[in-house]
């Protein structure tokens, strides 16, 4: 159901299960998949193609023009969201830039709460949680089953690992380890060991989570050099535990801003 008062342009495509509310504005090269629901007012621009069983709140902006000056109107870039993602009221997402491959990138089942940004090439995986008024800046990805809590600021290119939980407020301005906690409420942000509550409400073993306290606590706060303590975990532990396995890749990965510790 399309309402007629809502403007649309361009090369579109909606699936007759899609819903578009009053008064939203679609134009550009948009796709838009089976059951997605548009409230009133939602602004698709450039090129996005959703997915299905989508929610889209009340004046979101999707795939705006890039707030960076390496962007150009006339790049062909994109957003492209998965199925079952929920994308409150105000939220925007920009579509990507040549700085990356020019996608910015939702997977599935995503809770994107309210005056949420987005920016450039921002990569969520599936399963995040992103509370109000959080800001997430360019070319950052965000791991699967992350949760991000409210009015944290993220600078650009930060990584956050798979299960990762980040408190309210916090400046992020270091990669944040899988199944790990970053807390910054109180001054810089720092680790502050393992996420077990969210460990144990995705059902992980009693072993997996006093895996993933030993080997975070190893990193958590110490002077010593990085590449000692993940010489020291890896004879420490079972390399080919998941968990051990998922925290050295993360550890190990290239990154302009190093791992929070």
């Amino acid at each position: 159901m399309i309402h007629p008062t809502a403007v649309i342009s361009g090369n579109v495509q909606i699936d007759p299960t899609a819903e578009i509310g009053p008064w939203c504005v679609i134009e550009g090269d948009i796709t838009i998949g089976p059951r997605t629901r548009l409230m009133n007012g939602v602004s698709l621009q450039g090129r996005v193609t959703v997915g299905a069983d989508n929610v889209f709140g009340a004046h979101a902006v999707i795939g705006g023009m890039p707030q960076d000056q390496v962007f150009k109107p006339e790049d062909d870039t994109e957003v492209v969201i998965g199925d079952r993602n929920h994308i409150y009221e105000f939220v925007t997402i920009h579509r990507g830039t040549r700085r990356r491959d020019g996608r910015t990138v939702l997977g599935d089942d995503n809770f994107v709460m309210a005056y949420v940004h987005l920016a450039h090439d921002v990569v969520l995986g599936h399963h995040t949680r992103i509370t109000s008024y959080t800001g997430i800046a360019g070319l950052c990805t965000i791991g699967d089953h992350a949760v991000i809590a409210g009015m944290v600021g993220m600078q650009q290119y930060i990584r956050v690992g798979a299960y990762a939980f980040i408190s309210g407020m916090s400046a992020v301005t270091q990669d944040v380890l899988p199944y790990s906690i970053a807390y910054g409420t109180e001054g810089p942000i720092h680790l502050r060991g393992a996420n077990l509550i969210g460990l144990k409400r995705h059902g992980f073993s009693r072993d997996d989570m006093d895996t993933a306290r030993q080997v975070l606590a190893r990193l958590q706060g110490t002077e010593r050099p990085f590449a000692e303590v993940l010489s020291g975990i890896e004879a420490d532990f079972d390399p080919n535990h998941a968990i051990v396995r998922h925290v050295l890749e993360f550890a190990r990965t290239p990154s302009p801003h190093g791992v929070l510790r």
